[in-house]
């Protein structure tokens, strides 16, 4: 098994720029992120570029500064993923993304890592952060409550779906708002056009007029 890292963002609160890279069969990428403060909020995207026929999903973990061996998010055979959650430890985190062994050929994978430290005091921001630990407290109980886990990841993945489905309604709305000013724009600009193209029409049926007034006038001396 080929293992490669890529480091993203080792300092300060930036947006980074989509990596595409090539995930290999039985091969695990891993990108990591460094936070520099707690209660930060971690947000990543990936999208499977390029893949073998029917072969267009990996899985992928995200490991936390307090355990590097155990996840604090897992999944497997997703093709894309966009989901953000809060940092409750200042440090370094992994995201590792892994093909099949059984895969025909590499994939194409685009992979956009950001954080942002600033203080987030509305109501999802507490209750997911509220949520992640108290998952975190019982895992560190290893109550071993299957139900409950398969609870927290159901929950999990709906608030993830949630959160996509924000992300696009404000994409939507921006892009909305953006081509309205479009239309609105180039509606004055018809208007403007039309009104230069009247004068500019007016004014060349004066000049023929005075031209041909003109002719008539010369031609009529050059008779006399």
């Amino acid at each position: 098994m080929r293992l490669s890292t890529v480091l993203l963002l080792s300092a300060g609160v930036a947006a980074a720029t989509p990596v595409t890279f090539e995930l290999l069969p039985g091969a695990e990428e891993c990108f990591y992120t460094l936070t520099s403060d707690t209660d930060c909020e971690v947000t990543y995207y990936f999208s499977v570029e390029d893949a073998p026929r029917g072969e267009d999903r990996v899985g992928y973990a995200v490991y936390g500064p307090r355990n590097a061996h155990s996840p604090i998010i897992e999944r497997s055979a997703e093709r894309s993923g966009e989901w953000a959650f809060t940092a409750d430890d200042k440090g370094e985190y992994r995201f590792c993304f892994k093909g099949a062994a059984g895969d025909r050929g590499a994939k194409t994978v685009a992979v956009e890592l950001k954080y942002d430290c600033q203080r987030n005091d509305d109501a999802r921001s507490r209750n997911r952060a509220d949520r992640r630990k108290l998952r975190n407290l019982r895992e560190a109980k290893d109550d071993g409550d299957e139900m409950q886990r398969s609870l927290d990841d159901s929950v999990d993945r709906i608030e993830r779906q949630l959160h996509v489905l924000e992300r696009d309604m404000e994409y939507y709305i921006t892009r909305n708002g953006r081509n309205h000013l479009t239309v609105r724009s180039t509606e004055s600009r018809i208007g403007w056009f039309s009104l230069y193209g009247i004068l500019v029409i007016v004014g060349m049926s004066a000049g023929q007029i005075l031209l041909l007034q003109w002719l008539f006038t010369q031609s009529r001396k050059h008779k006399v």
